[in-house]
């Protein structure tokens, strides 16, 4: 499974968009191996420029299985945090909830360092674009 983060989707939404990135999100979700979570799933909303717009993409993630940010997930973004930040790493906290929720569940897809710096630390499986 790969759970796609906003900053690939954003471009493989984008018309002229990176046709490698195009490919491979497309490959991913062709294969049926594409999942999201909520905040991807209101990082890229944010950004609809219609309400049309809107509602496609929501029905589109909505429609892909979710995973959860359960407790597991927040203790685990929080020790995180600590652990990165004990070692002079500053990382978002939306990245690190992100992280969390795909780590051991499925690979994240992105093009964000700072997600990057978290795998370094903790051995999460990553992909960057």
């Amino acid at each position: 499974m790969y759970l796609l983060d906003s900053s690939v989707w954003i471009e493989y939404l984008r018309p002229n968009g990176a046709a490698g990135i195009r490919e491979r999100v497309r490959g991913i979700i062709e294969r049926e191996e594409a999942v999201c979570c909520g905040i991807v799933l209101v990082e890229v909303l944010r950004g609809a420029k219609r309400e049309k717009d809107y509602s496609a993409l929501d029905e589109a993630l909505r429609a892909l299985p979710q995973l959860p940010l359960d407790d597991r997930v927040i203790e685990q973004a929080a020790r995180w945090g600590f652990v990165l930040g004990s070692k002079g790493v500053t990382v978002s906290t939306t990245d690190l909830l992100i992280a969390s929720a795909a780590h051991g569940r499925a690979v994240l897809v992105h093009r964000d360092g700072d997600f990057r710096r978290i795998a370094e630390v903790v051995g999460m499986k990553e992909e960057m674009m």
